[in-house]
């Protein structure tokens, strides 16, 4: 007789911690595009608008969508 492990479905997120995740995502998309803006010496108009909008929207997604584990593998990164 094996002992299986319970599988838990994750809980649905409510609305007011999407918004929070959100936000702190775009923040830190914005500081990762501004550090790659600064160290490359900046881009042309479209470049720059694309860096931004394609951090801003990969840290917004990733942060909403992975929740604490997106940080947590951030930090790990860093390390």
């Amino acid at each position: 007789m094996s002992i299986e492990p319970r599988i838990y479905p994750d809980p649905e997120i409510d609305r007011g911690t999407k918004i929070v995740r959100g936000i702190c995502g775009a923040l830190l998309g914005v500081v990762l595009a501004l550090a790659a803006w600064f160290r490359f010496r900046g881009f042309g108009l479209l470049g720059t608008a694309v860096l931004f909008a394609a951090s801003i929207g990969l840290c917004t997604v990733g942060a909403i969508r992975h929740g604490d584990a997106f940080w947590n593998g951030l930090l790990r990164r860093r390390r």
